[in-house]
């Protein structure tokens, strides 16, 4: 078996095509270099931590962000705010480095900010530059990883924020959630380390064929 880490992409991934996981995570026959629309998702996503970060102001293209931003910040006032933030568990389920021997399951929240005295609520908030197309795992996953680093949060906002449509998509989570959004991630990465055992990895034909980097071998994307 391959010594598998995971993450909310990698399991999307396997999700949308175990071919294309296996070929990309664990062969490395291929790279997705990414288009130019993941290429400007990832600057949108630097300029805002950047401007986060070091008050440095953005470049005039993105000035259309600055309400929002601004937005951030007042949230954040007299409370914890974490940009970009990397939270690692390893397969006991405790925390761990991102760059650990033993990190195994990681996730990078955008926005983090936790309110309040005794840290008791938190609020995380997910850049999205694509089409919407919300999935509830991501915002579960998230609202899991802040129960699991910060004990003392006992509730969770998670919201991921439609940059083109400037729309927001959220859900509330308790800590007596926890476990049930563990039971879930958890059941998602046994599928992928069944096929990992198994060496069984079936192509999944979909929409996505065309962008895949495996579209120049696999039969499906061909037809």
């Amino acid at each position: 078996m391959t010594e598998l880490t995971h993450s909310y992409s990698s399991i999307k991934m396997f999700e949308n095509c175990p071919l294309r996981y296996y070929e990309q995570r664990v062969k490395k026959s291929v790279v997705d270099p990414g288009g130019e629309a993941s290429k400007h998702g990832e600057r949108i996503h630097k300029f805002i931590e950047d401007r986060l970060r070091t008050s440095q102001l953005m470049p005039q293209e993105m000035a259309t962000y600055e309400p929002l931003v601004r937005s951030v910040e007042q949230l954040a006032e007299g409370n914890n705010l974490f940009v970009e933030h990397e939270v690692t568990i390893n397969k006991s389920m405790q925390p761990t480095g991102w760059w650990d021997a033993d990190a195994w399951l990681r996730s990078k929240l955008d926005i983090l900010i936790v309110h309040g005295e005794g840290s008791t609520k938190a609020l995380v908030m997910d850049w999205k530059t694509g089409k919407r197309r919300a999935d509830p795992f991501q915002l579960q996953l998230f609202a899991a990883q802040v129960f699991t680093h910060f004990p003392t949060v006992q509730e969770v906002k998670t919201t991921l924020v439609w940059l083109k449509e400037n729309a927001l998509d959220s859900n509330q989570y308790r800590r007596s959630q926890a476990p049930a959004l563990w039971e879930d991630t958890l059941s998602r990465i046994a599928r992928i380390e069944a096929a990992d055992s198994k060496n069984v990895w079936p192509a999944k034909p979909s929409g996505l064929c065309n962008y895949c980097p495996c579209k120049q071998f696999c039969d499906y994307a061909k037809r």
